[in-house]
């Protein structure tokens, strides 16, 4: 039993090294980043920041971002479980109190391919990875209890058993600066926008899952039907709006809407993976016969679009140098492995004890695929060239035994 346990620990923590797509910079502030972003960050960002007189080049294979975590298990639990010689009913309990409904766990990772931006135009290139899964606490509860009294029925669904994944890599153009014709009496207002060439990598989506089981006088009876689709190879096109404004002196506003008409058709390999296993009224004295029928295949499909629901972010950042803070929010109009219609807050804060050396310090409020986070980070910001590492602690204020996951960045940029 205990080997069980740790098996599904184990599969959370290694599944998440591999929800929700973040760049390098926007790590440093939890992804309160919004205005923030200049030169290539500003294409993916908000365009309408792609400004004359900002130049950039983005190193190739330093800019890159990783995090992974999980809503349950920290690393306090894990030890606790690894010392027991067996899980009593103390143990058990423990686990089924750090989870809130499912084990769900979120994996997000960035890497910048190429990148360099001339007057208020910028070319970008990067691969993108993003996916989400979770377990249902009944099904744990099952695993660590058995059926109870025999009076339970468990029924497994989608809503809380599924695993979503997506990669894909963008090639990027984005122009902003551009301003729009208003009053002298509006502040001015920056419009940009940015176009994303998209090459689908692989993508792997729960279509259906439904499981049920009993025990009972009517012995033991289980169902479980499974279809998990998966795409292989694709293109899409997806496109961003950005707005940009300083009102007041030191207080900008901007907002962005992303993924308009995003969309990604899968072409070389499309399948379903079909299974379905099914028990019926098993009791002791007939264990030993064709007791249960499985049956599992692979079919090919049609090629298949999978649909980026667009996303509406809004921020503010406020400077009094040496200092500045920001804050951001982000909602989307649907649910995908990178988009949530559960809304997100992010603040941060910049302070330069010195011109060169930038310190930053985020937090971000989290959702249903993206848990909250603080994020701390320190850079290098020469003339010609910056760089910097930011690390950020999953579901604890610092990196350590109570942490549910961690995410480290690094950037490097040389300006032209």
């Amino acid at each position: 039993m205990k080997k069980i346990i740790i098996g599904l620990i184990i599969f959370l923590t290694l599944s998440i090294l591999s929800a929700t797509t973040v760049t390098p910079k926007s790590m440093f502030f939890a992804d309160s980043y919004m205005l923030r972003a200049r030169g290539c960050d500003a294409n993916y960002w908000n365009p309408a920041l792609l400004q004359r007189g900002y130049s950039d080049i983005m190193i190739p294979f330093f800019n890159n971002s990783i995090y992974l975590g999980n809503n349950s298990f920290n690393i306090d639990l894990y030890n606790y479980i690894m010392e027991q010689d067996y899980l009593d009913d103390v143990a058990k309990q423990k686990i089924l109190n750090a989870i809130d409904g499912n084990m769900s766990f979120s994996i997000g990772g960035n890497m910048g391919i190429i990148g360099f931006t001339t007057g208020n135009m910028s070319f970008t290139g990067s691969v993108h990875l993003a996916a989400k899964g979770a377990l249902d606490e009944q099904f744990l509860e099952f695993v660590l209890y058995g059926n109870g009294d025999g009076s339970e029925v468990y029924h497994f669904t989608k809503n809380n058993n599924y695993a979503e994944g997506l990669s894909y890599a963008d090639l990027t153009y984005g122009i902003g600066d551009i301003s729009l014709p208003l009053p002298e009496t509006i502040p001015d207002i920056k419009f940009g926008f940015s176009l994303s060439a998209l090459g689908g990598l692989g993508n792997v989506q729960t279509r259906k899952l439904d499981g049920y089981l009993s025990s009972n006088l009517d012995g033991l009876n289980v169902q479980q039907d499974v279809i998990i689709r998966t795409g292989i190879g694709g293109y899409g096109l997806k496109a961003m709006l950005g707005l940009y404004s300083e009102p007041i002196p030191r207080l900008e506003v901007g907002a962005t809407l992303d993924n308009l008409f995003g969309f990604i058709r899968w072409e070389t390999q499309t399948q379903d993976e079909i299974y379905h296993f099914e028990i019926n009224n098993l009791y002791a004295s007939n264990i030993d016969e064709d007791f249960y029928i499985e049956d599992s295949s692979t079919v090919d499909i049609k090629p298949y679009t999978t649909k980026l629901p667009p996303e509406i972010r809004l921020s503010a950042l406020y400077t009094f140098k040496p200092v500045s803070v920001s804050a951001d929010y982000v909602v989307g109009f649907g649910n995908s492995p990178e988009v949530s219609k559960q809304g997100r807050i992010s603040l941060g804060a910049q302070i330069c004890p010195l011109p060169q050396i930038p310190i930053s310090l985020g937090y971000c409020s989290g959702n249903e695929i993206y848990p909250w986070r603080m994020s701390y980070g320190i850079g290098l910001d020469l003339k010609s060239v910056g760089f910097g590492i930011a690390i950020q602690s999953i579901e604890s204020i610092l990196p350590g035994s109570s942490t549910k996951g961690l995410a480290l960045a690094t950037y490097f940029n040389v300006r032209l």
